[in-house]
């Protein structure tokens, strides 16, 4: 199912979306790199049915994606020198590895209590997380057959619309990976190179 969403979004638009989510749902969405496939992290049954959907190894932690730098402090050890280059870049098309405050479900942290932390440049992730409080849990919208990366809805929809509760027609997306930077190193390490600007952790 296919739900077109205004460039400002109704209270009940957004309400529908949260109660999919609440309810244990899934979710195609648009960000500023790619479209998304998002379900809640404290939904175990919901983080297992995304990492099916996508083929994903069960060993490979998910991102999680986040209002600000703020609510993203709720969840991270961020240091002065952290907090700088969060502030620099996100909202953005990065993902940023960070510690974390606490013990993690496996789907989410790796054996170091380090997650990947994402705030989209978008209105439509920003708006459903601030309506949730709560960070998402989000891999790209890439096809396993093909590694066909999905930029616009009807694509989300042909490739997961089986296991999705809807996706979200906002328009179409740049198309591309955010860029991977593991912030708990000295200096910063650069995993991945994708729409975002690398060169201040080179």
């Amino acid at each position: 199912m296919i739900l077109q969403l205004s460039p400002h979004p109704s209270p009940y638009q957004i309400e529908r979306l949260v109660g999919f989510l609440e309810a244990g749902g899934l979710l195609g969405m648009p960000t500023d790199t790619s479209y998304s496939l998002v379900c809640l992290p404290d939904r175990k049954s919901a983080a297992q049915k995304l990492t099916a959907l996508r083929r994903l190894d069960p060993k490979k932690p998910l991102a999680l994606m986040f209002r600000d730098i703020r609510h993203i402090s709720e969840y991270a050890l961020v240091d002065d020198l952290q907090f700088r280059m969060l502030k620099r870049h996100l909202p953005g098309p990065y993902c940023f590895i960070l510690e974390s405050k606490r013990s993690l479900p496996r789907f989410i942290g790796d054996k170091r209590k380090r997650f990947g932390a994402r705030v989209p440049d978008h209105i439509v992730p920003q708006t459903l997380i601030e309506a949730l409080r709560k960070p998402l849990l989000v891999t790209s919208a890439i096809d396993p057959d093909s590694d066909f990366l999905a930029t616009d809805p009807w694509t989300v929809e042909s490739f997961f619309g089986h296991g999705l509760e809807a996706v979200i027609d906002a328009g179409d997306v740049p198309g591309g990976v955010s860029s991977v930077v593991d912030l708990t190193t000295a200096p910063p390490e650069v995993f991945r190179v994708g729409l975002g600007d690398v060169s201040d952790f080179a």
